[in-house]
Protein backbone atom coordinates (compact mmCIF):
# COMPACT_ATOMS: atom_id res chain seq x y z
CA UNK A 1 0.00 0.00 0.00
CA UNK A 2 1.08 3.73 -1.01
CA UNK A 3 0.25 5.72 1.87
CA UNK A 4 1.52 9.75 2.75
CA UNK A 5 1.38 11.06 6.02
CA UNK A 6 1.15 14.79 6.58
CA UNK A 7 0.93 17.08 9.70
CA UNK A 8 3.39 18.11 12.54
CA UNK A 9 4.53 21.19 14.08
CA UNK A 10 4.66 19.64 17.56
CA UNK A 11 5.24 16.62 19.27
CA UNK A 12 1.12 16.53 19.73
CA UNK A 13 0.92 15.92 16.33
CA UNK A 14 3.86 13.91 15.47
CA UNK A 15 3.90 11.31 17.64
CA UNK A 16 0.03 9.74 16.86
CA UNK A 17 1.80 9.59 13.46
CA UNK A 18 4.90 7.52 14.84
CA UNK A 19 2.30 5.41 16.33
CA UNK A 20 0.36 4.93 13.29
CA UNK A 21 3.90 3.95 11.07
CA UNK A 22 4.80 1.47 13.43
CA UNK A 23 1.80 -0.33 13.07
CA UNK A 24 1.49 -0.08 9.20
CA UNK A 25 4.92 -1.37 9.25
CA UNK A 26 4.35 -4.21 11.46
CA UNK A 27 0.98 -5.04 9.32
CA UNK A 28 2.48 -4.67 5.97
CA UNK A 29 5.75 -5.56 5.16
CA UNK A 30 5.74 -3.85 1.38
CA UNK A 31 4.33 -0.45 2.79
CA UNK A 32 5.53 2.10 0.57
CA UNK A 33 5.62 5.66 2.89
CA UNK A 34 6.02 9.03 2.52
CA UNK A 35 5.72 11.73 5.05
CA UNK A 36 4.73 15.55 4.04
CA UNK A 37 5.52 18.24 6.65
CA UNK A 38 7.85 21.77 6.67
CA UNK A 39 11.15 21.97 6.41
CA UNK A 40 13.64 22.02 9.69
CA UNK A 41 10.12 20.92 11.71
CA UNK A 42 10.24 18.38 14.65
CA UNK A 43 8.34 16.20 11.98
CA UNK A 44 11.52 15.97 10.06
CA UNK A 45 14.00 16.03 13.01
CA UNK A 46 11.13 12.70 13.82
CA UNK A 47 12.16 11.40 9.92
CA UNK A 48 15.55 11.49 10.11
CA UNK A 49 15.65 9.30 13.66
CA UNK A 50 13.19 6.96 12.42
CA UNK A 51 14.33 7.03 8.34
CA UNK A 52 11.25 7.60 7.04
CA UNK A 53 10.98 9.57 3.79
CA UNK A 54 10.59 12.75 4.49
CA UNK A 55 8.68 15.77 1.80
CA UNK A 56 9.12 19.22 2.79
CA UNK A 57 5.95 21.62 1.45
CA UNK A 58 6.17 25.26 1.50
CA UNK A 59 3.54 26.63 3.75
CA UNK A 60 3.39 29.30 7.23
CA UNK A 61 0.96 29.18 10.09
CA UNK A 62 -2.08 31.36 9.75
CA UNK A 63 -1.26 34.84 11.25
CA UNK A 64 -3.50 36.18 14.14
CA UNK A 65 -2.50 39.49 12.80
CA UNK A 66 -1.39 42.09 10.01
CA UNK A 67 -2.72 42.10 6.80
CA UNK A 68 1.16 41.20 5.01
CA UNK A 69 1.90 38.68 7.28
CA UNK A 70 -1.76 36.93 6.36
CA UNK A 71 -0.70 38.17 2.44
CA UNK A 72 2.52 36.24 2.66
CA UNK A 73 0.90 32.86 4.19
CA UNK A 74 -1.55 33.27 1.55
CA UNK A 75 1.49 33.57 -1.01
CA UNK A 76 3.42 30.45 0.67
CA UNK A 77 0.04 28.71 0.56
CA UNK A 78 -0.57 28.79 -2.88
CA UNK A 79 3.36 28.12 -3.57
CA UNK A 80 2.93 24.99 -0.93
CA UNK A 81 -0.40 23.51 -2.75
CA UNK A 82 1.90 24.30 -6.52
CA UNK A 83 4.64 22.01 -4.69
CA UNK A 84 1.88 19.36 -3.23
CA UNK A 85 0.17 18.79 -7.27
CA UNK A 86 4.02 17.40 -7.91
CA UNK A 87 4.12 14.99 -4.62
CA UNK A 88 1.14 13.64 -5.25
CA UNK A 89 1.57 12.92 -9.01
CA UNK A 90 5.33 11.10 -8.62
CA UNK A 91 4.30 9.10 -5.64
CA UNK A 92 0.35 8.41 -6.38
CA UNK A 93 -0.83 7.58 -2.98
CA UNK A 94 -4.13 5.19 -2.25
CA UNK A 95 -4.79 7.41 1.02
CA UNK A 96 -3.68 10.58 2.83
CA UNK A 97 -3.68 10.50 6.40
CA UNK A 98 -3.85 14.31 7.71
CA UNK A 99 -2.45 14.32 11.70
CA UNK A 100 -3.30 18.07 11.85
CA UNK A 101 -1.51 20.94 11.42
CA UNK A 102 -1.13 23.80 9.30
CA UNK A 103 1.10 22.02 7.11
CA UNK A 104 -1.39 19.40 6.54
CA UNK A 105 -3.62 21.47 4.93
CA UNK A 106 -2.11 21.75 1.49
CA UNK A 107 -1.71 18.39 0.62
CA UNK A 108 -4.59 16.94 1.61
CA UNK A 109 -7.09 19.40 0.32
CA UNK A 110 -5.75 18.98 -3.20
CA UNK A 111 -5.84 15.05 -2.74
CA UNK A 112 -9.46 15.64 -2.27
CA UNK A 113 -10.01 17.51 -5.41
CA UNK A 114 -7.75 15.05 -7.30
CA UNK A 115 -10.17 12.31 -5.49
CA UNK A 116 -7.83 10.66 -3.10
CA UNK A 117 -8.98 9.01 0.15
CA UNK A 118 -7.94 11.14 2.87
CA UNK A 119 -8.75 10.13 6.49
CA UNK A 120 -7.88 12.85 9.60
CA UNK A 121 -7.12 11.96 12.98
CA UNK A 122 -8.11 14.91 15.76
CA UNK A 123 -5.94 14.54 18.81
CA UNK A 124 -7.54 17.33 20.80
CA UNK A 125 -11.24 17.75 22.26
CA UNK A 126 -11.53 20.69 20.11
CA UNK A 127 -11.53 19.94 16.54
CA UNK A 128 -8.26 22.18 15.41
CA UNK A 129 -8.49 24.37 12.58
CA UNK A 130 -6.49 22.42 9.60
CA UNK A 131 -9.22 19.56 10.79
CA UNK A 132 -12.21 21.72 10.23
CA UNK A 133 -11.41 22.93 7.27
CA UNK A 134 -10.32 19.61 5.51
CA UNK A 135 -13.61 17.52 7.58
CA UNK A 136 -16.33 18.19 4.97
CA UNK A 137 -14.72 16.18 2.28
CA UNK A 138 -12.30 13.46 4.31
CA UNK A 139 -13.84 9.59 3.98
CA UNK A 140 -12.98 9.03 7.49
CA UNK A 141 -12.24 11.53 10.73
CA UNK A 142 -11.24 9.86 13.58
CA UNK A 143 -11.85 11.29 17.10
CA UNK A 144 -10.06 10.99 20.66
CA UNK A 145 -12.63 12.05 22.47
CA UNK A 146 -16.31 11.35 22.03
CA UNK A 147 -17.61 14.79 22.89
CA UNK A 148 -15.44 16.80 20.66
CA UNK A 149 -16.05 20.08 20.04
CA UNK A 150 -16.45 21.65 16.63
CA UNK A 151 -18.32 21.01 13.50
CA UNK A 152 -17.84 18.24 11.41
CA UNK A 153 -20.06 15.22 9.76
CA UNK A 154 -20.77 12.62 12.20
CA UNK A 155 -21.64 10.00 10.31
CA UNK A 156 -17.89 10.23 9.07
CA UNK A 157 -16.76 10.59 12.59
CA UNK A 158 -15.34 7.68 14.27
CA UNK A 159 -14.14 7.62 17.80
CA UNK A 160 -10.46 5.96 18.30
CA UNK A 161 -8.78 7.72 21.11
CA UNK A 162 -5.69 8.68 20.62
CA UNK A 163 -2.42 6.23 19.27
CA UNK A 164 0.56 6.14 21.73
CA UNK A 165 3.72 4.57 20.14
CA UNK A 166 4.53 0.88 21.24
CA UNK A 167 6.82 1.72 24.26
CA UNK A 168 3.76 3.37 25.75
CA UNK A 169 1.62 0.04 25.68
CA UNK A 170 4.11 -1.86 27.24
CA UNK A 171 6.65 0.22 29.48
CA UNK A 172 9.60 -1.21 31.83
CA UNK A 173 8.39 -1.78 35.78
CA UNK A 174 9.40 1.16 37.45
CA UNK A 175 11.90 -0.18 39.43
CA UNK A 176 13.67 -1.46 35.83
CA UNK A 177 13.12 2.25 35.07
CA UNK A 178 14.70 3.74 37.73
CA UNK A 179 17.74 1.36 37.74
CA UNK A 180 17.94 2.24 34.13
CA UNK A 181 18.07 6.44 35.29
CA UNK A 182 19.83 5.23 37.92
CA UNK A 183 17.36 6.68 40.57
CA UNK A 184 15.93 4.97 43.99
CA UNK A 185 12.91 3.31 43.81
CA UNK A 186 11.68 3.68 47.40
CA UNK A 187 11.98 7.67 46.83
CA UNK A 188 9.02 9.30 44.79
CA UNK A 189 9.76 10.63 40.98
CA UNK A 190 8.49 13.51 39.47
CA UNK A 191 8.54 14.00 36.15
CA UNK A 192 8.24 17.85 34.75
CA UNK A 193 8.33 18.48 31.09
CA UNK A 194 7.09 21.25 29.13
CA UNK A 195 7.22 19.37 26.34
CA UNK A 196 9.70 19.39 23.24
CA UNK A 197 10.43 22.86 23.32
CA UNK A 198 10.14 23.43 27.35
CA UNK A 199 7.52 25.40 29.12
CA UNK A 200 9.22 28.95 30.68
CA UNK A 201 6.39 29.04 33.42
CA UNK A 202 7.15 25.33 34.32
CA UNK A 203 10.64 25.93 34.44
CA UNK A 204 10.46 29.10 36.81
CA UNK A 205 8.08 27.43 39.37
CA UNK A 206 10.43 24.59 39.86
CA UNK A 207 13.34 26.97 40.03
CA UNK A 208 11.21 27.89 43.28
CA UNK A 209 9.65 25.00 44.68
CA UNK A 210 13.06 22.48 44.54
CA UNK A 211 14.73 24.64 47.03
CA UNK A 212 12.21 23.12 49.57
CA UNK A 213 12.27 19.43 49.12
CA UNK A 214 14.40 17.33 50.72
CA UNK A 215 16.57 14.41 49.70
CA UNK A 216 14.16 11.60 51.14
CA UNK A 217 10.61 13.33 50.13
CA UNK A 218 11.32 13.47 46.29
CA UNK A 219 13.63 12.60 42.99
CA UNK A 220 13.18 15.18 39.89
CA UNK A 221 13.40 14.58 36.38
CA UNK A 222 13.28 18.20 35.05
CA UNK A 223 12.66 18.31 30.79
CA UNK A 224 13.48 22.20 30.52
CA UNK A 225 14.29 22.61 26.60
CA UNK A 226 17.02 23.96 25.23
CA UNK A 227 17.15 27.73 25.81
CA UNK A 228 16.95 27.09 30.11
CA UNK A 229 18.79 23.91 30.59
CA UNK A 230 22.05 25.84 31.66
CA UNK A 231 20.04 27.87 34.14
CA UNK A 232 18.23 24.51 35.66
CA UNK A 233 21.18 22.80 35.82
CA UNK A 234 22.76 25.66 38.16
CA UNK A 235 19.52 25.11 40.16
CA UNK A 236 19.58 21.85 40.68
CA UNK A 237 23.34 22.15 42.05
CA UNK A 238 21.72 23.55 44.24
CA UNK A 239 18.77 21.46 45.60
CA UNK A 240 18.99 18.95 48.59
CA UNK A 241 16.68 16.32 46.38
CA UNK A 242 18.27 14.66 43.40
CA UNK A 243 17.72 16.39 40.29
CA UNK A 244 18.76 15.21 36.68
CA UNK A 245 18.17 17.85 34.16
CA UNK A 246 18.01 17.65 30.56
CA UNK A 247 17.61 19.65 27.75
CA UNK A 248 14.96 17.10 25.58
CA UNK A 249 14.50 13.34 26.58
CA UNK A 250 14.89 10.60 24.17
CA UNK A 251 13.47 7.81 25.81
CA UNK A 252 10.62 9.21 27.15
CA UNK A 253 8.71 6.12 27.79
CA UNK A 254 11.57 4.86 30.47
CA UNK A 255 11.49 8.46 32.30
CA UNK A 256 7.59 7.95 32.51
CA UNK A 257 7.72 4.23 33.81
CA UNK A 258 9.80 6.05 35.87
CA UNK A 259 7.47 8.67 37.19
CA UNK A 260 5.57 8.26 40.66
CA UNK A 261 3.60 12.02 39.11
CA UNK A 262 4.30 14.03 36.40
CA UNK A 263 4.13 17.27 35.83
CA UNK A 264 2.98 18.00 32.06
CA UNK A 265 1.58 20.89 29.46
CA UNK A 266 -1.40 18.92 28.25
CA UNK A 267 -0.63 18.45 24.46
CA UNK A 268 -2.90 15.64 23.23
CA UNK A 269 0.01 13.32 23.30
CA UNK A 270 1.82 14.14 26.94
CA UNK A 271 -2.04 13.29 27.96
CA UNK A 272 -2.46 10.51 26.06
CA UNK A 273 0.65 8.91 27.32
CA UNK A 274 -0.48 9.63 30.84
CA UNK A 275 -3.34 7.71 30.54
CA UNK A 276 -1.80 4.82 29.23
CA UNK A 277 0.65 4.64 32.12
CA UNK A 278 -1.41 5.19 34.36
CA UNK A 279 -0.10 8.40 35.70
CA UNK A 280 -1.11 10.72 38.59
CA UNK A 281 -0.38 14.41 37.09
CA UNK A 282 -0.39 18.32 37.54
CA UNK A 283 -1.41 19.49 33.83
CA UNK A 284 -0.57 23.07 33.64
CA UNK A 285 -1.93 23.61 29.75
CA UNK A 286 -0.27 25.95 27.35
CA UNK A 287 -2.46 29.15 27.46
CA UNK A 288 -1.83 30.12 23.59
CA UNK A 289 -2.68 26.49 22.52
CA UNK A 290 -5.18 26.94 19.52
CA UNK A 291 -8.24 27.20 20.54
CA UNK A 292 -7.52 26.71 24.20
CA UNK A 293 -7.27 23.10 23.49
CA UNK A 294 -5.06 22.03 25.94
CA UNK A 295 -7.07 23.30 29.10
CA UNK A 296 -10.17 21.60 27.21
CA UNK A 297 -7.80 18.38 27.31
CA UNK A 298 -6.53 18.57 31.19
CA UNK A 299 -10.34 19.98 32.23
CA UNK A 300 -11.54 16.35 30.75
CA UNK A 301 -8.69 14.83 32.98
CA UNK A 302 -9.43 17.09 35.84
CA UNK A 303 -13.33 15.70 35.75
CA UNK A 304 -11.98 12.11 35.69
CA UNK A 305 -10.61 12.67 38.80
CA UNK A 306 -7.00 11.87 37.14
CA UNK A 307 -5.05 14.83 37.46
CA UNK A 308 -4.87 18.40 38.77
CA UNK A 309 -5.41 21.29 36.64
CA UNK A 310 -3.29 24.54 37.22
CA UNK A 311 -3.79 27.73 34.92
CA UNK A 312 -0.51 28.89 33.13
CA UNK A 313 -1.16 32.14 35.22
CA UNK A 314 -1.46 30.60 38.78
CA UNK A 315 1.27 27.98 38.06
CA UNK A 316 3.77 29.34 40.63
CA UNK A 317 6.60 27.88 42.81
CA UNK A 318 4.33 27.98 45.96
CA UNK A 319 0.99 26.20 44.13
CA UNK A 320 3.54 23.68 42.37
CA UNK A 321 5.22 22.72 45.92
CA UNK A 322 1.74 22.70 47.67
CA UNK A 323 0.02 20.44 45.07
CA UNK A 324 3.38 17.93 44.53
CA UNK A 325 3.41 17.57 48.43
CA UNK A 326 -0.62 16.79 49.05
CA UNK A 327 0.07 14.34 46.59
CA UNK A 328 3.32 12.68 47.22
CA UNK A 329 2.13 12.63 50.71
CA UNK A 330 -1.38 10.92 49.80
CA UNK A 331 -0.39 7.05 48.14
CA UNK A 332 -3.95 5.85 48.23
CA UNK A 333 -5.13 9.15 46.24
CA UNK A 334 -2.03 8.79 44.16
CA UNK A 335 -3.45 5.14 43.38
CA UNK A 336 -7.23 6.59 42.94
CA UNK A 337 -5.58 9.10 40.14
CA UNK A 338 -3.89 6.53 38.49
CA UNK A 339 -6.81 4.33 37.98
CA UNK A 340 -8.63 7.36 36.67
CA UNK A 341 -6.41 8.25 34.35
CA UNK A 342 -6.70 4.84 32.63
CA UNK A 343 -10.17 5.09 32.19
CA UNK A 344 -9.53 7.49 29.67
CA UNK A 345 -6.88 5.28 27.62
CA UNK A 346 -7.63 3.82 24.28
CA UNK A 347 -5.24 0.95 24.14
CA UNK A 348 -6.48 -0.11 21.14
CA UNK A 349 -6.62 3.22 19.04
CA UNK A 350 -4.00 2.54 16.51
CA UNK A 351 -4.62 -0.56 15.67
CA UNK A 352 -8.56 0.45 14.81
CA UNK A 353 -6.65 3.75 13.41
CA UNK A 354 -4.68 1.77 10.82
CA UNK A 355 -7.83 -0.86 10.06
CA UNK A 356 -10.04 1.66 9.17
CA UNK A 357 -7.07 2.99 6.73
CA UNK A 358 -6.74 -0.57 5.04
CA UNK A 359 -10.59 -0.45 4.63
CA UNK A 360 -10.91 3.26 3.11
CA UNK A 361 -7.66 1.90 1.08
CA UNK A 362 -9.74 -1.00 -0.01
CA UNK A 363 -12.87 0.69 -0.64
CA UNK A 364 -11.31 2.94 -3.15
CA UNK A 365 -9.41 0.69 -4.72
CA UNK A 366 -12.60 -1.63 -5.46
Amino acid sequence: MRVMITGGGTAGHTSPAVAIIEELQKRDPRLQLQWVGCRGSVEQRVCATLSIPFRKVPVRGWPRTGILRRLWALITLGFGVLHCVFLLRSFRPQVIIGVGGYVSVPLTWLAQRFGIATILHEQNKQLGLANRLLAPKAQKLLLSFPDTKGGYPEDRALVVGNPVRQGFLDPPERAAACAALELDPAIPVVLVCGGSQGAHTLNQAMEEALQHFGPEEAQFIWMTGKTEVTRARRTALRSKAAVTVHAFIDDMVTACSAATVMVSRAGASSTAEIASLGKPSILVPYPFATDNHQEVNAKAFEDAGAAVLILDSECTGPRLLEELRAMLADAPRLKRMGEAARTLAKPVAVETIVETIFSVSFEEAS
